[in-house]
């Protein structure tokens, strides 16, 4: 053997170079690897992409920490309050400005960038990372953060997780209003849990509603074992201005369940976005979406529509990864103008008609207006039912009567002797307590552009 290799010297120095040069790699990268050993042995991490729902909470956690008071490089995040009382919640790190009621909350957390903090007498390593992305024009950012806890374990993780989870919750009910951003979902406001009592609907419709969705998510096991999918889907239709959109939230907040809003007119929505987004919906959430008979004309094959198509949303709804436990609800002011495919059993299992205001309807609204929490009045009950007398069936919207109360909110005499049919009719008047973003009480994402078609258009979004 040694005579060979003295026989073959070039090849033995090949030899001898790849094997000492193996080895000066390995002793360069041992210290490394040392190092990376013990940093597995000694620090827990873990990496949430921004469109995971702990990615907030943990923002705000930052947000909270009092590393955060003494940053230098910031980053803002700006929350609207509502003009509700009860929804007040003011810290002191965080500062406030708006226009009349509605207010703008303003979050301060550390900017992106890698930050160094204590948890629990352990180093907290908090890494925040950016990418801006570009789609059809359209420019925006992704975002990860990758947290590391030095000598701590998966349970103190776990605490750190329900810990900023628990500080994310309102400090009141309320429902969170999801809108689209690229393909992801992110909160646009807070809408306090209104009372059922406000919600004045013909018939039990908003009981019915709600019991048969309690029943719907008490029921998953049942539709797995019987292969079923466990979707939900409800239509709900009728003249504009009768509660619709408030019926949602108000099932929402009833069941503790969010609200997405999804505007397929939108400039940068596409098939491929759409169907990411209806994948993406959080659990326990509510996928709406308003006016959908503006979107798409009566044809199965409609053209496409800033770049959605029925098709496209058909194959989204269905999809094999759509969310198990996903409620849909469809709203449209002319039921007659869809197409049979979306609204075929499978995809809505429930239609509601919300008609114009009945005197029963109107009755209600006057006593919640004008009685005291709990104490039922002698002479408002009579005013009530002389207003009911005042109003046909059927001949406005709900909407334009609660304007016109709320112009009289503080004399219910007046509300009835001021009365006039056909005036209110073509009244359009806005709320002053609308919030800055609108003029019609509701966030820009939560409308679709579509022709007035009745008197109570323009009142639309007051009750929904």
């Amino acid at each position: 053997m040694f005579h060979w290799l003295e026989d073959h010297q070039f090849l033995t120095g090949g030899l001898t170079l790849m094997v000492v040069g193996a080895l000066m790699t390995t002793l360069r990268e041992l210290p490394r690897t040392i190092w990376n050993w013990i940093l597995w042995g000694l620090i827990i991490s873990v990496e949430i992409p921004d469109r995971d729902p702990a990615f907030r909470w943990l923002r705000r956690w930052v947000a909270e920490h009092r590393y955060a008071r003494r940053a230098r490089q910031l980053s803002l995040t700006t929350q609207w309050s509502s003009p509700d009382p009860m929804v007040e919640d003011q810290e002191e790190d965080e500062d406030y400005s708006g226009q009349g009621d509605w207010k703008a909350r303003f979050i301060l957390s550390p900017a992106p960038g890698t930050h160094l903090m204590t948890y629990r007498g352990r180093l907290l390593i908090f890494h925040r990372d950016r990418r801006a992305l570009e789609n059809g024009g359209v420019h925006s950012f992704q975002e990860t953060l990758t947290v590391q806890l030095l000598g701590g374990n998966r349970a103190m993780l776990d605490d750190l997780l329900k810990e900023a989870h628990q500080m994310a919750k309102p400090r009141v009910p309320g429902v969170n209003i999801l809108t689209a951003q690229y393909e992801d979902w992110s909160v646009n406001s807070l809408r306090p849990k209104r009372p059922l009592a406000s919600i004045v609907l013909a018939d039990d419709m908003l009981d019915e509603i709600i019991a048969d969705m309690r029943t719907f998510l008490s029921s998953g096991s049942w539709y797995s074992m019987r292969g079923v999918p466990h979707r939900r889907g409800y239509l709900l239709d009728g003249p504009p201005g009768n509660g619709k959109t408030t019926l949602v939230v108000a099932a929402a907040g009833e069941l503790d369940l969010s609200v997405a809003v999804l505007n397929l007119n939108s400039k940068v929505m596409t098939d491929e976005s759409l169907r990411t987004l209806v994948d993406a919906l959080p659990y326990g959430t509510i996928l709406l979406i308003e006016d959908v008979d503006c979107a798409f004309g009566t044809k199965r094959d409609a053209k496409e529509v800033m770049g959605v198509t029925l098709s496209g949303l058909l194959n989204a709804l269905d999809g094999v990864s759509s969310r198990e436990g996903r409620i849909l609800f469809l709203t449209t002011n002319h039921p007659e103008r869809l197409d049979p495919a979306l609204i075929r059993p499978g995809r809505i299992d429930r239609s509601f008609h919300l008609g114009n205001t009945t005197p029963e309807q109107a009755r209600r609204l006057f006593a919640w207006f004008y009685n005291e929490e709990g104490n039922q009045n002698a002479e408002i009950a009579r005013l009530a039912n002389e207003f009911a007398d005042r109003i046909p069936d059927g001949s406005i919207c709900m909407a334009a009567i609660q304007v016109h109360l709320l112009r009289y909110r503080s004399d219910p005499v007046a509300a009835v002797r001021r009365f006039d049919l056909k005036q209110l009719e073509f009244q359009t008047p806005l709320r002053e307590d609308d919030p800055p973003w609108s003029t019609a009480g509701e966030s820009d994402e939560l409308s679709l552009p579509c022709p007035a078609s009745h008197p109570c258009e323009a009142e639309a979004a007051i009750v929904g």
